[in-house]
């Protein structure tokens, strides 16, 4: 039951420089075709299932990977992996902005309730059987990896941001 983490391929927002949380979706560009593509290098062989936001740049990741492994793999969506909800700074450059301020000035996420979200979908991802991979976003990484170092939700974004299209082992 390992499962791997895949972040999406670079999409037009990280390009751009600007938020796109799960209230924007960024395709990918050309860039993060060649990522998903090469992403397949990295991950084994014996891939079971893929589960994968809703979101278009993590999809259509998730699309290049199963056809380069195995088409007949199947690609299911769930919307519990979406990236956070950045409320109003989605389409605004990056800045530093604490979370205490996405949720009262522009009206992002409940911290709690989005790692509430995410966890519910890593415990019941964590339990398949088989080889599995989640494409989803920095978002859910971050929990995942704050969940493991014992933070708290208001913490996850102090964890690093995993690299686009780079795959890591989750447990």
């Amino acid at each position: 039951m390992p499962l791997w983490f895949l972040r999406h391929g670079e999409s037009e927002a990280n390009e751009k420089g600007i938020y796109a949380g799960g209230g924007g979706n960024s395709p990918l560009t050309a860039i993060g075709r060649e990522q998903a593509r090469s992403a397949v290098a990295q991950l084994p062989e014996e891939i079971s299932w893929i589960v994968t936001s809703p979101l278009i740049r993590a999809f259509d990741t998730a699309e290049i990977v199963r056809n380069a492994l195995d088409d007949e793999i199947k690609l299911e969506v769930d919307d519990r992996v979406a990236e956070y909800d950045m409320g109003t700074l989605s389409g605004m450059p990056y800045r530093d902005v604490t979370i205490e301020d996405m949720v009262s000035q522009f009206g992002a996420e409940n911290p709690a309730e989005f790692w509430l979200r995410v966890t519910s979908a890593l415990d019941e991802l964590l339990e398949r059987n088989g080889t599995g991979l989640l494409v989803s976003h920095t978002g859910i990484a971050r929990v995942f990896v704050a969940r493991s170092q014992g933070l708290s939700p208001q913490e996850f974004r102090r964890v690093p941001v995993p690299k686009n299209g780079v795959p890591f082992l989750m447990a």
